[in-house]
């Protein structure tokens, strides 16, 4: 062991213990029935271990247990749930025998991730945010996740003399999926006092089609993920693509003239709110293989706008977004027209999902989240997918169902899970105000760099092949 990784691993080890110890001084438990049956449920859970793909640890379902700890009883007793956790993991049916370095790092690991937790936790408690768990378990699954596989790359870095980015992501890759599912279902389990409603648990299925999205891609990468050397060139346009995407950009830019003359910001705060994180959302984007276009994080705003604010803003938003979108470091700087393009068919699939779901369809829909959600998120992805599909066709002469299929089968997983998120923002908005509801935003930006790490070693794998 270098000097280098004995520094490290004693020094996590000492913060884990500094952080321990005071709290064990300090020993509460409420309801000390309740927690000793959720010690027993923990430890069993601890024995059922999985080995994710190309990972040599492994991962057990302690650390569900270890979630609703953070969200449902004191410092003091999930600290212990996540030492029994570590111990029960590392020493039971082990390949090899751990040393008790390994072991106590592993606790100390999980002690500092749980402690961090808890401050984020107390920090919204004293704002008044502990009744909106949705968004506060987001964001608590996003700073232990987070914590957790830093702590454990550091000293895999150190140990194999890796750079830290590349053990991160050889992490990440596989172990990011297997906790989104997991705060997913602690978020639907019924143990406070307000009952989950049945329809609530679709939301598992997002997060489900995206590991089933990921394992096919490990198994076969998709043929269209081959690059062909092609991609950024502008080509020549034949005279049906000049028509359709003046039309296109002509359309746009009236939707832009009249969100000028009819705006309609009911709180300039919120828009300008909306409008500052969706440019900070549209710089976090994916290509897709054998496509000139991206797809980004922005998405997940522009359905939240379209569900609570103004045509008008939604307008502005959409075509802000699209323009840093297109800007953003761009593979190869886009021509005047693409960049216009970009900008109207957002603004065009914002503005026609709005008008169904909150003008034509408004009274049947009510103030129900999930059909409007579930509208929106269709029209809007169908309508930008489509019109992107076909001047593409119309450019490159392919048929209009193989773009569409390549588009499909790149996209719909990242618009299914960014749909749910924009929902968990949707409804913390309604109870909590608009500012609270831009606490889930830091775990879809794990999201997308999930969905971009696997997408990049597909493209990998398929041009290797």
């Amino acid at each position: 062991m270098s000097t280098k990784l004995k520094a490290y691993v004693s020094g996590v080890i000492g913060a884990g213990a500094i952080v321990l110890v005071p709290a064990l001084l300090h020993w509460t438990s409420p309801h000390p029935r309740r927690f000793l049956l959720y010690l027993a449920l923990a430890m069993l859970a601890s024995m059922l271990k999985i080995r994710l793909p190309g990972i040599a640890g492994t991962y057990s379902v302690s650390f569900i247990f270890i979630l609703i700890g953070i969200v449902h009883f004191t410092l003091p007793e999930t600290l212990v749930i996540g030492c029994a956790a570590a111990l029960v993991q590392t020493t039971l049916n082990a390949k090899q025998r751990p040393t008790i370095v390994q072991v106590l790092f592993n606790m100390a690991n999980l002690i500092l991730s749980i402690g961090l937790c808890f401050l984020v936790v107390h920090g919204l408690s004293g704002r008044g945010l502990a009744e909106h768990q949705p968004a506060v378990l987001a964001l608590v699954a996003c700073v232990f996740f987070v914590t957790n596989t830093v702590l454990v790359s550091g000293v895999l870095s150190l140990l194999q003399g890796r750079p830290l980015k590349e053990v991160c992501q050889h992490w990440y890759l596989w172990s990011f999926p297997y906790y989104l599912m997991g705060a997913a279902v602690v978020g639907l389990l019924p143990l406070s006092d307000r009952p989950t409603e049945p329809a609530s648990w679709l939301i598992l299925l997002p997060p489900l089609y995206l590991i089933h999205f990921y394992y096919g891609l490990l198994v076969q990468p998709h043929p269209e993920g081959r690059p062909d050397g092609t991609e950024g060139q502008p080509p020549t346009l034949p005279l049906p693509a000049k028509l359709y995407i003046s039309a296109v950009i002509t359309v746009g830019l009236m939707l832009v003239a009249w969100a000028a003359t009819h705006w309609g910001a009911q709180v300039t705060a919120r828009f300008i709110g909306y409008l500052l994180v969706t440019l900070l959302a549209s710089m976090c984007k994916v290509r897709l293989p054998r496509m000139t276009s991206t797809i980004s994080l922005n998405f997940v705003l522009i359905l939240a706008a379209i569900a609570q604010l103004h045509l008008s803003e939604v307008i502005v938003i959409s075509g802000a977004a699209a323009v840093m979108q297109c800007l953003w470091k761009p593979q190869r700087p886009p021509a005047p027209v693409q960049a216009f393009f970009s900008l109207a068919t957002l603004i065009v699939s914002a503005t026609l999902s709005f008008v169904v779901c909150r003008l034509a369809l408004a009274p049947a829909l009510g103030d129900s989240l999930s059909p409007l959600l579930v509208l929106a998120t269709g029209i809007l992805y169908v309508s930008n997918v489509v019109m992107v599909a076909a001047v593409l066709c119309l450019v490159e002469g392919k048929p209009l169902y193989r773009i569409w299929q390549n588009c499909c089968f790149w996209s719909f997983p990242y618009y299914l899970v960014g749909a749910a998120f924009a929902g968990l923002m949707i409804t913390t908005s309604r109870l909590a105000g608009w500012q609270t509801s831009f606490l889930v935003l830091p775990l879809m930006a794990l999201v997308y760099v999930s969905y971009r790490l696997h997408i990049t070693k597909a493209v990998l794998c398929s041009s290797m092949s």
